[in-house]
């Protein structure tokens, strides 16, 4: 199965909460007890028993406290799915790189990119190379998302359509901000003050 559903919006601290997990292997589980980590190369599930975060992939290994890698993943929350090829999650910096990453929630639809970062500590998701969404359509080469705050910046080249008005941007300087509030999408090439902090966040993936 391609992808790993997630609920990536674990709450902030995905890292705290695959500190510990049931695990549910689909065949051998095997552990090397020199280096503590744990395979399952049929792949399996890994269950956050406090929160009820679920991960599922083909091929997955950890280390309890430490990392957590898998293929061909699903990764589960309440409220956002996460589909992609390949996931690294370090556990110590809440953060989680994806590769051939789809994401969806409230405010996106298929959003997808060749690769992702996800920081859990700051509810932060950055998006590179063919970010790509269907609903709000948005075609960008980086994407950055504050999930906490609704509202994401695109960096560079991009097009956005909403009805019959469309929004280009050419270029490393251009920009567009998106913020989702009451069910609807503002679009603006304008970024307000408080948002251009989240350029920053582009250069970490």
């Amino acid at each position: 199965m391609r992808g790993f559903v997630v609920g990536l919006f674990l709450g902030l601290a995905l890292a705290a909460r695959f500190a510990t997990f049931s695990v549910e292997p689909f065949g051998a589980q095997r552990v090397n007890l020199d280096t503590g980590v744990t395979t399952l190369p049929q792949g399996g599930i890994l269950t956050d028993n406090e929160n009820g975060l679920r991960l599922k992939g083909g091929y997955i290994e950890y280390k309890e406290g430490s990392f957590v890698r898998a293929k061909g993943v699903e990764l589960l929350s309440q409220e956002e799915t996460f589909l992609a090829d390949a996931l690294e999650h370090e556990i110590p910096k809440q953060e989680a790189r994806f590769q051939n990453l789809t994401f969806s929630n409230a405010d996106f639809q298929n959003l997808k990119a060749k690769r992702a970062l996800a920081l859990f500590a700051e509810d932060v998701v950055v998006l590179k190379g063919s970010v790509r969404a269907e609903k709000p359509f948005l075609e960008a080469e980086t994407l950055v998302v504050d999930l906490k705050g609704r509202q994401a910046l695109a960096l560079g080249p991009f097009v956005y359509k909403e009805g019959k008005a469309t929004l280009r941007g050419q270029g490393e300087n251009a920009r567009l901000y998106l913020r989702f509030q009451g069910g609807k999408v503002q679009a603006s090439t304008k970024v307000p003050q408080e948002a251009l902090r989240l350029a920053r966040y582009a250069a970490r993936l």
